[in-house]
Protein backbone atom coordinates (compact mmCIF):
# COMPACT_ATOMS: atom_id res chain seq x y z
CA UNK A 1 0.00 0.00 0.00
CA UNK A 2 0.96 3.21 -0.67
CA UNK A 3 1.39 5.16 2.79
CA UNK A 4 3.18 8.03 4.39
CA UNK A 5 5.73 9.52 2.92
CA UNK A 6 5.11 10.69 -0.39
CA UNK A 7 7.02 8.48 -3.11
CA UNK A 8 7.36 5.21 -0.56
CA UNK A 9 6.04 2.26 -0.90
CA UNK A 10 4.94 0.33 2.72
CA UNK A 11 5.17 -3.85 2.79
CA UNK A 12 3.57 -5.05 6.15
CA UNK A 13 4.80 -8.66 6.49
CA UNK A 14 4.84 -11.93 8.55
CA UNK A 15 7.36 -14.06 8.52
CA UNK A 16 5.37 -17.03 8.94
CA UNK A 17 4.66 -17.76 5.82
CA UNK A 18 1.48 -20.65 7.25
CA UNK A 19 0.90 -19.87 10.42
CA UNK A 20 1.14 -16.00 11.23
CA UNK A 21 -1.34 -15.11 13.86
CA UNK A 22 -2.36 -17.89 16.58
CA UNK A 23 -5.06 -16.61 19.44
CA UNK A 24 -7.80 -18.09 20.60
CA UNK A 25 -10.30 -15.21 19.52
CA UNK A 26 -12.81 -15.38 21.89
CA UNK A 27 -15.23 -12.64 23.00
CA UNK A 28 -14.86 -11.52 26.95
CA UNK A 29 -18.17 -9.42 27.58
CA UNK A 30 -17.57 -6.43 29.45
CA UNK A 31 -20.59 -4.90 32.01
CA UNK A 32 -21.09 -1.83 29.08
CA UNK A 33 -22.72 -4.73 26.78
CA UNK A 34 -19.18 -4.43 24.53
CA UNK A 35 -16.78 -7.15 24.25
CA UNK A 36 -13.10 -7.93 23.44
CA UNK A 37 -10.98 -10.51 21.74
CA UNK A 38 -9.20 -12.63 24.21
CA UNK A 39 -6.59 -14.76 24.63
CA UNK A 40 -7.36 -17.85 27.28
CA UNK A 41 -4.67 -20.14 27.91
CA UNK A 42 -5.91 -22.89 29.06
CA UNK A 43 -8.64 -23.41 26.22
CA UNK A 44 -5.90 -22.54 24.12
CA UNK A 45 -4.01 -25.39 25.60
CA UNK A 46 -7.29 -27.28 25.82
CA UNK A 47 -7.63 -26.99 21.68
CA UNK A 48 -3.38 -28.35 21.67
CA UNK A 49 -3.26 -31.21 23.94
CA UNK A 50 -6.80 -32.77 23.09
CA UNK A 51 -8.51 -31.51 19.91
CA UNK A 52 -5.20 -31.22 17.61
CA UNK A 53 -2.98 -33.58 19.83
CA UNK A 54 0.19 -32.43 19.05
CA UNK A 55 3.06 -34.45 19.93
CA UNK A 56 5.07 -33.40 22.69
CA UNK A 57 2.56 -31.08 23.56
CA UNK A 58 2.26 -31.21 27.08
CA UNK A 59 5.85 -30.33 27.96
CA UNK A 60 4.65 -26.85 26.93
CA UNK A 61 2.52 -26.37 29.91
CA UNK A 62 2.91 -26.24 33.91
CA UNK A 63 1.63 -28.94 35.78
CA UNK A 64 -1.10 -26.64 36.83
CA UNK A 65 -2.27 -25.72 33.79
CA UNK A 66 -2.41 -29.28 32.71
CA UNK A 67 -4.54 -29.94 35.68
CA UNK A 68 -7.01 -27.18 34.44
CA UNK A 69 -6.84 -28.72 31.44
CA UNK A 70 -8.35 -32.08 32.43
CA UNK A 71 -11.32 -30.08 34.42
CA UNK A 72 -12.25 -28.33 31.31
CA UNK A 73 -12.37 -31.53 29.75
CA UNK A 74 -14.95 -32.89 32.10
CA UNK A 75 -17.67 -30.06 31.30
CA UNK A 76 -16.74 -28.73 28.02
CA UNK A 77 -19.75 -29.16 25.53
CA UNK A 78 -18.79 -30.48 21.69
CA UNK A 79 -20.46 -27.03 21.01
CA UNK A 80 -17.69 -25.15 22.94
CA UNK A 81 -14.88 -27.12 21.52
CA UNK A 82 -16.03 -26.18 17.64
CA UNK A 83 -15.79 -22.78 18.87
CA UNK A 84 -12.47 -23.26 19.70
CA UNK A 85 -11.76 -25.17 16.10
CA UNK A 86 -13.64 -22.02 14.54
CA UNK A 87 -11.74 -19.35 16.30
CA UNK A 88 -7.90 -20.55 16.13
CA UNK A 89 -7.80 -22.78 12.61
CA UNK A 90 -10.57 -21.03 10.64
CA UNK A 91 -11.44 -17.36 11.32
CA UNK A 92 -7.27 -16.95 12.28
CA UNK A 93 -6.10 -18.50 9.50
CA UNK A 94 -8.86 -18.09 6.91
CA UNK A 95 -8.33 -14.37 7.64
CA UNK A 96 -4.69 -14.10 7.13
CA UNK A 97 -3.69 -16.45 4.54
CA UNK A 98 -7.02 -18.03 3.43
CA UNK A 99 -5.47 -21.82 3.91
CA UNK A 100 -8.40 -22.26 5.53
CA UNK A 101 -12.13 -20.99 4.72
CA UNK A 102 -15.57 -21.48 6.13
CA UNK A 103 -17.14 -25.04 5.34
CA UNK A 104 -13.80 -26.59 4.61
CA UNK A 105 -14.20 -30.53 5.78
CA UNK A 106 -11.87 -31.31 8.97
CA UNK A 107 -10.09 -28.27 9.42
CA UNK A 108 -7.79 -29.79 12.53
CA UNK A 109 -6.35 -32.19 9.52
CA UNK A 110 -5.71 -29.50 6.93
CA UNK A 111 -3.99 -27.04 10.52
CA UNK A 112 -2.15 -30.22 10.82
CA UNK A 113 -0.49 -30.44 7.48
CA UNK A 114 0.65 -26.83 7.79
CA UNK A 115 2.26 -27.31 10.87
CA UNK A 116 3.97 -30.31 9.99
CA UNK A 117 5.40 -27.77 7.14
CA UNK A 118 7.86 -26.58 10.32
CA UNK A 119 9.14 -29.84 11.35
CA UNK A 120 12.74 -29.78 11.22
CA UNK A 121 12.43 -25.79 11.24
CA UNK A 122 14.00 -24.41 14.55
CA UNK A 123 14.60 -20.59 15.52
CA UNK A 124 17.92 -20.54 13.97
CA UNK A 125 17.00 -22.27 10.93
CA UNK A 126 13.36 -19.57 10.76
CA UNK A 127 16.61 -16.76 11.21
CA UNK A 128 18.45 -17.59 8.54
CA UNK A 129 15.99 -18.20 5.94
CA UNK A 130 14.33 -14.43 7.47
CA UNK A 131 17.84 -12.67 6.40
CA UNK A 132 18.42 -14.39 3.23
CA UNK A 133 14.66 -13.52 2.06
CA UNK A 134 15.57 -9.69 3.61
CA UNK A 135 18.98 -9.43 1.99
CA UNK A 136 17.61 -10.62 -1.73
CA UNK A 137 14.70 -8.50 -1.85
CA UNK A 138 16.78 -4.91 -0.72
CA UNK A 139 18.16 -4.43 -4.18
CA UNK A 140 14.89 -3.89 -5.41
CA UNK A 141 13.28 -2.57 -2.12
CA UNK A 142 16.50 0.24 -3.01
CA UNK A 143 15.32 0.69 -6.79
CA UNK A 144 11.90 1.11 -6.28
CA UNK A 145 11.97 3.07 -3.19
CA UNK A 146 9.75 -0.07 -0.76
CA UNK A 147 10.22 -0.31 2.68
CA UNK A 148 9.32 -3.81 4.01
CA UNK A 149 8.28 -3.82 7.77
CA UNK A 150 7.86 -7.49 9.69
CA UNK A 151 4.64 -7.32 11.85
CA UNK A 152 5.51 -8.72 15.46
CA UNK A 153 4.34 -12.51 16.13
CA UNK A 154 1.33 -12.54 17.55
CA UNK A 155 1.22 -13.55 20.41
CA UNK A 156 5.07 -12.98 20.87
CA UNK A 157 5.52 -16.36 22.74
CA UNK A 158 5.87 -19.76 21.45
CA UNK A 159 2.31 -21.27 20.62
CA UNK A 160 2.26 -25.17 19.33
CA UNK A 161 6.17 -25.70 18.67
CA UNK A 162 6.62 -23.37 16.39
CA UNK A 163 9.84 -21.21 16.92
CA UNK A 164 8.72 -17.44 16.90
CA UNK A 165 11.36 -14.69 16.16
CA UNK A 166 9.77 -11.41 16.00
CA UNK A 167 8.93 -11.40 19.82
CA UNK A 168 11.19 -8.35 21.56
CA UNK A 169 13.25 -6.03 21.65
CA UNK A 170 16.57 -8.87 21.79
CA UNK A 171 14.58 -10.60 18.65
CA UNK A 172 14.28 -6.88 16.54
CA UNK A 173 17.61 -5.87 17.11
CA UNK A 174 18.87 -9.22 15.66
CA UNK A 175 16.59 -8.89 12.31
CA UNK A 176 17.08 -5.11 12.00
CA UNK A 177 20.90 -5.80 12.64
CA UNK A 178 20.85 -8.72 10.17
CA UNK A 179 19.94 -6.71 7.10
CA UNK A 180 21.38 -3.55 8.32
CA UNK A 181 19.12 -1.62 5.50
CA UNK A 182 16.79 1.63 6.21
CA UNK A 183 14.43 -0.76 4.11
CA UNK A 184 14.28 -2.94 6.25
CA UNK A 185 12.19 -2.13 9.19
CA UNK A 186 9.46 -2.37 11.80
CA UNK A 187 5.71 -2.82 11.85
CA UNK A 188 4.92 -1.59 15.50
CA UNK A 189 2.37 -3.63 16.85
CA UNK A 190 1.50 -2.18 19.61
CA UNK A 191 -1.22 -5.07 20.61
CA UNK A 192 1.17 -7.53 19.68
CA UNK A 193 4.09 -6.45 21.71
CA UNK A 194 2.37 -5.52 24.33
CA UNK A 195 0.92 -9.11 24.94
CA UNK A 196 4.01 -10.15 25.78
CA UNK A 197 4.85 -9.36 29.56
CA UNK A 198 8.92 -8.86 28.91
CA UNK A 199 7.82 -6.09 26.59
CA UNK A 200 7.72 -2.22 27.50
CA UNK A 201 6.35 -0.72 24.15
CA UNK A 202 7.70 2.91 25.31
CA UNK A 203 11.12 1.65 25.38
CA UNK A 204 10.43 -0.49 22.42
CA UNK A 205 9.57 2.37 20.45
CA UNK A 206 11.69 5.18 21.77
CA UNK A 207 14.69 2.53 20.45
CA UNK A 208 13.08 1.59 17.28
CA UNK A 209 11.41 4.54 15.87
CA UNK A 210 13.60 5.11 13.40
CA UNK A 211 13.85 1.94 11.98
CA UNK A 212 9.47 2.00 12.37
CA UNK A 213 7.92 1.78 8.92
CA UNK A 214 4.48 1.23 9.87
CA UNK A 215 2.13 1.64 13.31
CA UNK A 216 -0.70 -0.29 14.35
CA UNK A 217 -2.26 1.28 17.50
CA UNK A 218 -4.35 -1.31 19.75
CA UNK A 219 -3.43 -2.16 23.29
CA UNK A 220 -3.95 -5.28 25.79
CA UNK A 221 -4.12 -5.87 29.33
CA UNK A 222 -2.61 -8.92 31.46
CA UNK A 223 -4.94 -10.93 33.06
CA UNK A 224 -4.86 -14.10 35.63
CA UNK A 225 -2.88 -17.27 34.06
CA UNK A 226 -1.19 -15.99 31.27
CA UNK A 227 -4.12 -14.42 29.83
CA UNK A 228 -4.84 -11.50 28.25
CA UNK A 229 -7.05 -9.23 26.60
CA UNK A 230 -7.64 -6.10 24.11
CA UNK A 231 -8.16 -3.35 26.14
CA UNK A 232 -10.24 0.13 24.90
CA UNK A 233 -7.30 2.08 23.00
CA UNK A 234 -7.00 4.67 26.41
CA UNK A 235 -5.75 2.31 28.38
CA UNK A 236 -3.60 -0.64 28.74
CA UNK A 237 0.11 -1.91 28.17
CA UNK A 238 0.20 -0.02 24.78
CA UNK A 239 0.41 3.01 26.17
CA UNK A 240 -0.94 4.93 22.64
CA UNK A 241 -0.92 8.34 23.64
CA UNK A 242 2.91 7.67 24.93
CA UNK A 243 3.80 5.67 21.26
CA UNK A 244 1.82 8.35 19.35
CA UNK A 245 4.01 11.13 20.80
CA UNK A 246 7.14 9.53 20.44
CA UNK A 247 6.29 8.63 17.02
CA UNK A 248 5.68 11.98 16.17
CA UNK A 249 8.58 13.21 17.21
CA UNK A 250 10.85 10.71 16.12
CA UNK A 251 9.18 10.00 12.72
CA UNK A 252 7.18 12.63 11.36
CA UNK A 253 4.73 11.34 8.78
CA UNK A 254 5.12 7.84 10.13
CA UNK A 255 1.52 5.95 8.98
CA UNK A 256 -0.37 4.64 11.87
CA UNK A 257 -3.64 3.34 11.74
CA UNK A 258 -6.33 1.90 14.52
CA UNK A 259 -6.15 -1.62 14.55
CA UNK A 260 -8.81 -4.37 16.54
CA UNK A 261 -12.02 -3.00 18.11
CA UNK A 262 -14.68 -3.98 20.56
CA UNK A 263 -18.09 -5.80 19.57
CA UNK A 264 -20.82 -3.89 19.56
CA UNK A 265 -23.78 -2.12 18.70
CA UNK A 266 -25.02 -5.20 16.43
CA UNK A 267 -21.40 -5.74 15.56
CA UNK A 268 -21.34 -9.64 16.60
CA UNK A 269 -24.17 -10.47 14.24
CA UNK A 270 -22.43 -9.27 10.98
CA UNK A 271 -19.70 -11.83 10.51
CA UNK A 272 -16.72 -9.22 10.52
CA UNK A 273 -13.19 -10.96 10.65
CA UNK A 274 -12.55 -11.15 14.06
CA UNK A 275 -10.82 -8.00 15.77
CA UNK A 276 -12.50 -5.63 12.34
CA UNK A 277 -16.07 -5.09 13.80
CA UNK A 278 -16.97 -1.76 12.17
CA UNK A 279 -19.11 0.17 15.05
CA UNK A 280 -15.99 -1.04 17.23
CA UNK A 281 -13.10 0.34 15.45
CA UNK A 282 -14.83 3.47 14.70
CA UNK A 283 -14.99 3.94 18.47
CA UNK A 284 -11.01 3.18 18.42
CA UNK A 285 -10.62 5.35 15.44
CA UNK A 286 -12.07 8.47 17.78
CA UNK A 287 -10.37 7.30 20.53
CA UNK A 288 -6.96 7.76 18.49
CA UNK A 289 -7.68 10.97 16.46
CA UNK A 290 -8.40 12.23 20.00
CA UNK A 291 -4.84 11.12 21.46
CA UNK A 292 -3.32 12.17 17.84
CA UNK A 293 -4.92 15.96 18.43
CA UNK A 294 -3.73 16.49 22.01
CA UNK A 295 0.15 14.96 20.51
CA UNK A 296 -0.24 17.71 17.95
CA UNK A 297 -1.26 20.77 20.14
CA UNK A 298 1.18 19.11 22.53
CA UNK A 299 3.56 19.87 20.01
CA UNK A 300 2.26 23.51 18.18
CA UNK A 301 3.33 24.38 21.82
CA UNK A 302 6.38 22.95 22.17
CA UNK A 303 5.61 20.25 24.87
Amino acid sequence: ANLGKAGIKTVCYNFMPVIDWIRTDLQHPWEDGTSSLYFDKVRFAYFDLKILERKGSEADYSPEELRKVEELDKVITEAEKDELVDAIIVKTQGFVNGNIKEGDKNPVAIFKRLLALYEGIDRATLRENMRYFLSAIMPVCEEHGINMCVHPDDPPFQVLGLPRIVTDEQDIDWFLNAVDNPHNGLTFCAGSLSAGEQNDTRKLARKFAKRTHFVHLRSTKAMPGGNFIESSHLEGRGHLIDLIRIFERENPELPMRVDHGRMMLGDEDKGYNAGYSFHGRMLALAQVEGMMAVVDDELRNGK
